[in-house]
């Protein structure tokens, strides 16, 4: 398999997979397509956003020495590794939710767009109504990252991103792992710190946080179109209700 010079490769081997899980199969877009699932959308979007794709690891009990996990709604037999290349930096997240979706084993994406990355993963349920397939309950997702982020927080996170310094315990716990790692980089976009000494999972405070921001951008505009005086009162003092919230929260995840 031809290796490029790319900012995504770097981030690839820096992680540093074991070569035993090293897989580099190329999955032919007509092997997603053809799924009859697709809708005409999918497909479309399939058509616009995705280059390429490879299937570049496999992570499971045949290729690396870390347990599978059966627990529940939780099913972790297998973890796959894909390199994602895409024809612009638009609609990525969408794509890499149809790609979550399609693929039956919780997935690590590594989405290649110039000399910038993004990273995505995905929390997959046992579907209660038909045990064979799997539901996203939350996608998880860095943003677009580059050699050129001057944050520190940003080296830090991508320091931090190696196999070895994932749980082995399970894929279970090593596909969580990741995930903290890609929750310590959202609060720290937020704390400008980045810190992975938190025990508890982020998911819940970020996901609220993003949810007040919204809400406050909301208010903001609704004030700056609000004629009345009365009716831009209450809405001030909603707004300050809700930066409140949100510095509630930027405490809890500092």
């Amino acid at each position: 398999m031809n290796i490029e010079n790319s900012f995504t490769e770097t981030v690839i081997q820096n992680f540093g997979f074991p070569a035993s899980t090293e897989l580099g199969v190329k999955v032919p877009k007509k092997t997603i397509t053809d799924n009859t699932s697709l809708t005409s959308n999918d497909k479309q979007l399939i058509k616009d956003v995705l280059k390429s794709l490879v299937w570049r690891f496999t992570m499971k009990p045949e290729t690396v020495n870390i347990p599978v996990f059966e627990g529940g709604v939780h099913q972790y037999k297998e973890i796959a590794v894909l390199h994602v290349k895409v024809k612009s930096n638009s609609k990525t997240k969408q794509l890499c939710k149809l790609l979550h979706q399609q693929i039956p084993y919780p997935t690590l994406l590594f989405v290649d767009w110039e000399q910038e990355v993004a990273i995505s993963l995905a929390d997959k349920l046992v579907n209660q109504a038909d045990s064979t397939k799997l539901t996203i309950e939350h996608q998880y997702d860095t943003g677009w990252l580059d050699k050129k982020n001057q944050q520190t927080f940003y080296s830090e996170f991508l320091s931090d991103l190696r196999f070895d310094h994932c749980s082995v315990l399970s894929l279970y716990d090593f596909y969580t792992s990741v995930i903290q790692k890609l929750n310590f980089l959202e609060a720290a976009k937020t704390t400008g710190i980045y810190s992975d000494k938190a025990e508890e999972d982020l998911t819940p405070l970020l996901a609220e946080l993003n949810g007040l921001e919204t809400q406050l951008t909301q208010i903001r505009n609704k004030i700056k179109k609000e004629t009345q005086m009365n009716t831009k009162m209450r809405l001030n003092v909603e707004a300050r209700k809700i930066k409140l919230a949100i510095e509630e929260i930027k405490r809890q995840i500092a």
